[in-house]
């Protein structure tokens, strides 16, 4: 930090929101700056965000003459985020007008803070869908509480670099995330320190905007709207000097070739995290998973020692201990059996156990049933508490009434074969997927015997449920594709080995196979064949806040968006149940599951990485440790937000 100029600074017991109460006094040192020039007579504004409120601002005044400014003695807010944001200003005496900037601020940041483009960037992207157009952020509780705690994934505001996630080796040379990062930043100071070139309008102009903030946060929603625009201005306006193989400016490393978006993205490790099933968020911003296999182990499709549950803050920060996660109750490995309930998690696992956590992690279960189960899989919540659980090798279910982990309740269904994964709607009916069948079983909660069979793709997978009841079911396979022969009460690594060979001996002649099916909330197949030749294997399905599906594309490394049933207006003439846009990276693996937080990011998990380390019986042991997937990746602000935990069909912030 540079020494710093106070600066007029407008009272903060003045600004104070009305009702809110203070703890303790917090102070900011505030550098503005564009690519390393200070930007001096800056309007800054520092700003604090509560849930469900307006953001206030606090402070202001101007920067001085060395880019700084200092707000002191504020009286801090509890629950509050702080941010500041810096509009306008001089660079080299040269009047800046287009140029903002900001940084937002997690709970435990204050003292130096740098103000420019990477710190606009990082903090933008974590924060895209609660950020106004001028830079009002507002947001629920735990929206506020993740995007403020992710952006120190992407950038240090207190230095005005990038953060220790980006940089670090699960991360720097395995994604663009810092080369995109620059390339943005390289176009923001067309309008700042490199105004000079002429190309401020050019830059704001590509997606209608009066100032960069509102520039960045328009692309960080869309981040594949304008990719081929924005990478030929960066281009035209960076050129290679004279006998140079670099181009002309300060941001290095930047992009060599055209993005496929400009989505920013991190992946998580840590806590346990080793081939990711099903993923969920708690009502305090937590992400909780079980864990196919344990790291480190040479786990795969012959032999197995199976994962535990993980836990991470809002920040991605590993809570969970290394190697197992949490444990405790002889969970060997879980699937797709995660769910969150307002006060509990709940796994089902590989060896035929329902463990169940409170949200610290301390051990509660394990949950006992009435009678015999097999090896189970799907979880979900219903609105009326009731926890229900897809016995996979048994066919059949179990509840818990009222979320009572002791009281669990073997449920025989009529059409069920290998079931899947469960979603609870609003009306308390039960959806099931079948992946030995190609149909999703539907049943009113207290009437499973009178149960109706809804086609799909061959063996559904996942499925979620939209805020207007509409089901959306993930299938791997096509119809008309051959069948596995899977024997009747196989178990489920069986059943996965048995399933993934047959693929395989059909990919020459068919590359691409899956689908995705929409039901009405009556059991009307609305659309089907969704994907079709573009998906491969598709897996889990989750809704956002408005509407938007994400489908895993497990063999496809990556996941998809498609258009849902909302009257949100889309570019071009993309429909209801079409591809909105591919997200792949060099830090995305073979993708289950895809979850939203309340920020509207969403995370991935990787569950499968080194295939043959899967399949061999005999593996290459340099690889061995490598079949499971690698942490969990957040791809930042494409989504709209929604309340967690996800409890019935999706709850879109109000």
């Amino acid at each position: 930090m540079k020494s710093s100029k106070l600066a007029l600074i407008i009272p903060a017991a003045i600004l104070f929101s009305n009702g809110v109460q203070a703890n303790a006094d917090v102070s900011f040192n505030a550098h503005v700056e564009s690519d390393h020039h200070q930007v001096t007579e800056s309007n800054v504004s520092l700003w604090v965000a509560q849930a469900g409120q307006s953001p206030v601002i606090i402070a202001q005044g101007k920067s001085g003459t060395t880019g700084d400014i200092k707000f002191t003695d504020i009286e801090k807010q509890a629950g509050g985020v702080y941010y500041l944001t810096a509009k306008g200003g001089k660079v080299d005496g040269k009047t800046v007008n287009n140029y903002s900037s900001l940084s937002i601020l997690n709970h435990e940041q204050q003292g130096d803070v740098v103000v420019n483009e990477i710190t606009t960037v990082g903090s933008i992207w974590p924060n895209a869908q609660l950020l106004s157009a001028e830079g009002g952020l507002s947001g629920s509780k735990n929206g506020l509480l993740i995007g403020s705690e992710q952006v120190q994934n992407l950038t240090n505001v207190q230095t005005g670099s990038f953060g220790d996630t980006a940089l670090n080796g699960d991360n720097l040379t395995n994604s663009e995330t810092i080369g995109r990062m620059n390339t943005l930043a390289a176009l923001t100071t067309l309008c700042g320190a490199e105004q000079s070139r002429d190309k401020c309008d050019d830059f704001l102009e590509v997606t209608s905007s009066d100032n960069t903030i509102e520039a960045l946060v328009k692309i960080a929603k869309t981040p594949y709207m304008h990719n081929a625009e924005l990478f030929d201005l960066f281009k035209t306006a960076y050129t290679y000097p004279k006998g140079e193989q670099r181009r002309d400016t300060d941001y290095l490393p930047y992009l060599s070739y055209q993005p496929e978006d400009f989505a920013l993205m991190v992946r998580l490790n840590g806590g346990g995290i080793y081939s990711p099933g099903r993923m969920m968020f708690d009502n305090q911003g937590q992400l909780w998973s079980g864990q196919n296999w344990m790291p480190g182990s040479q786990s795969g499709l012959n032999t197995a020692i199976g994962g535990g549950v993980i836990r991470l803050a809002a920040s991605g920060k590993a809570l969970s201990p290394a190697l197992v996660g949490y444990n405790g109750q002889d969970l060997d490995g879980i699937g797709w059996g995660t769910t969150v309930s307002s006060d509990k998690v709940w796994v089902s696992t590989f060896n035929a156990k329902v463990g169940v956590f409170d949200l610290n992690g301390n051990v509660l279960g394990p949950a006992t049933i009435d009678g015999p189960n097999g090896q189970l899989q799907g979880l979900a919540t219903a609105p009326n508490g009731d926890v229900w659980v897809a016995d996979n090798q048994m066919n059949q279910m179990i509840v818990f009434p009222d979320g009572d982990y002791t009281k669990g309740h073997i449920v025989k269904v009529p059409g069920l074969k290998r079931p899947f994964a469960v979603a609870v709607d609003n009306d308390n009916v039960v959806w099931v997927t079948n992946n030995g069948s190609m149909t999703v079983t539907r049943f009113e909660a207290g009437k499973p015997n009178e149960a109706m069979q809804i086609k799909t793709g061959i063996a559904p997978r996942g499925l979620a449920i939209d805020s207007k009841g509409n089901v959306w079911v993930g299938a791997n396979l096509s119809p008309g594709y051959p069948l596995p022969n899977i024997p009747k009460g196989s178990s489920i690594i069986d059943e996965f080995r048995i399933s993934i060979d047959n693929m395989f001996a059909h990919q020459a002649e068919i590359p691409k196979t899956g689908n995705v099916t929409m039901i009405s909330p009556d059991g009307k197949v609305l659309k089907s064949n969704l994907l079709d030749k573009e998906v491969y294997a598709a897996w889990g399905v989750s809704i956002d806040g408005g509407d938007n599906v994400f489908v895993g594309d497990f063999l496809g490394t990556g996941f998809i968006q498609i258009r849902g049933d909302n009257t949100s207006s889309y570019a071009g003439d993309v429909k209801i149940g079409e591809k909105t846009h591919a997200y792949k990276s060099g830090i995305m693996q073979e993708t289950t599951d895809t979850m939203i937080d309340d920020a509207g990011n969403v995370w991935v998990a990787n569950n499968w990485n080194v295939i043959p380390a899967l399949l061999d019986k005999n593996p290459d042991r340099r690889t061995a440790t490598m079949g499971g997937g690698n942490g969990i990746v957040v791809v930042y602000g494409i989504a709209q937000p929604v309340q967690n935990p996800l409890i019935g069909q999706v709850r879109p912030v109000n």
